[in-house]
């Protein structure tokens, strides 16, 4: 195992992997780079790991062959199903001589069109929908980039407790990607290994009574190949205990208000808040404290709340894509006008395609169901199926970026130019 990277003074890398530090400082021309057509051996390398990705690549590339990531799994039970319905007609028309179960042609291209039109809108309107999460999603890992480099370059340390500050909000920030994540895909509390870790000692946020409420197990979520991803149970509870709410009053019992009122809302015990929301409220509370001890001036300090706003309508427009789906009467009208035109057109096609009809509606099944299923399978493109969106890929890359500016870049402006990695 590596030695963990730890920042030191010029922002170079100390007790770590010299190896990276080493390469970095090399000239170009001694840097040697691999081919990827090339089949040199490298050091790291073990003996056939050129033929094993090549055997890979070769796999993955012919898509009409891939079974991952396509509609298969999801349509194939109704396609067999609307097979046998269909061969079941085509052996009363052709071997039991029911010759007037044929019907005419003539309806068929109306119901044809009316029926594209219906899956067209569906499938238009869920990568509408596919879409856009993935521009709110790039726009609120570009604020936590702005914001991390406002905070760690503008924001000065005067003392050790002033570092310490600093790295919480930097791990907040993180950590606000990562709960953003659990939350769309409602996992509710904090016990993740990608998230606990993040957030600062002796805080224990709303999130951890959602945990206890939802009966939520920690996670493992990670997004790659070969991790199984096992999902706790998400049970709503049936009902608040009082002794939770006593439980949950002594908690927060350490926030003290200065001034009480009359005109003072209710203690009820049952207030919530997700934990994304939360940490922005963390994050403006340190704003306001650095505003206050004068390490930044009020402009400054507008900056930065501007950019924690942009975070909340980021995510605000991620919980609008998860709670709106699209409306149920939607749905169903379309399921039951793909099944009745299933279950109608062999009639219309027995007679003249004789027992080519069965081939053709399976083709013509497939076709309508997998543009059916694919818009289900991009409505809300946060979870973990093959088509959604690599969330633990985007949230490792924004770590990556943040332990990099930690454990790399300096924090002071003197000299800033004169010190590198």
């Amino acid at each position: 195992m590596k030695a963990p990277l730890r920042r030191s003074e010029g922002g170079v890398a100390a007790d770590g992997d010299t190896n990276v530090v080493g390469a970095l400082n090399k000239e170009p021309s001694t840097i040697k780079s691999l081919n990827m057509f090339s089949h040199e051996v490298h050091p790291d390398h073990p003996p056939g790991y050129h033929t094993s990705r090549w055997l890979r690549k070769l796999r993955s590339y012919p898509d009409h062959l891939r079974w991952k990531g396509s509609v298969w799994p999801t349509v194939l039970p109704i396609v067999l199903l609307i097979a046998a319905y269909t061969y079941v007609i085509a052996a009363l028309y052709l071997d039991y001589g029911y010759k007037n179960i044929a019907l005419s042609n003539s309806v068929v291209p109306a119901l044809s069109v009316v029926l594209g039109l219906l899956l067209a809108f569906r499938a238009n309107t869920s990568y509408a929908r596919y879409y856009e999460g993935r521009q709110l999603w790039q726009d609120l890992a570009s604020n936590v980039r702005n914001l991390s480099r406002l905070i760690w370059c503008s924001i000065p340390e005067r003392t050790q407790n002033d570092h310490l500050e600093k790295m919480r909000c930097m791990k907040l920030l993180l950590a606000f990607a990562v709960s953003t994540k659990h939350h769309l895909r409602k996992e509710y509390g904090c016990d993740y290994f990608d998230l606990d870790y993040l957030l600062p000692p002796n805080w224990v946020p709303a999130a951890a009574d959602d945990m206890e409420q939802y009966g939520t197990q920690g996670n493992t979520a990670v997004n790659s190949p070969g991790s199984e991803h096992q999902q706790g149970p998400l049970e709503p509870a049936t009902g608040d205990d009082p002794n939770d709410l006593a439980n949950k009053k002594d908690r927060y019992a350490s926030v003290r208000r200065r001034f009480v009122c009359d005109e003072d809302l209710p203690d009820e015990g049952n207030a919530d808040m997700s934990l994304p929301l939360e940490i922005l409220f963390r994050m403006s509370l340190y704003t306001q404290q650095a505003k206050d001890a004068g390490k930044i001036d009020g402009m400054f300090s507008g900056v930065i709340i501007s950019h924690l706003n942009s975070l909340n309508d980021c995510l605000a427009g991620l919980e609008r894509i998860v709670s709106t789906p699209i409306p149920a009467v939607y749905h169903i009208h379309l399921k039951q006008s793909l099944a009745l035109y299933l279950l109608a057109i062999p009639f219309t096609l027995v007679a003249e395609l004789k027992w080519w009809v069965v081939p053709i509606i399976v083709l013509a099944s497939f076709t309508l169901h997998g543009i059916d299923a694919i818009g289900a399978q991009i409505e809300n493109p946060f979870g973990y199926n093959d088509n959604d969106l690599p969330l633990n890929q985007f949230c490792d890359s924004l770590r990556k970026e943040i332990e990099f500016i930690v454990y790399f870049l300096p924090c002071e402006t003197e000299n800033a130019l004169m010190t590198g990695n």
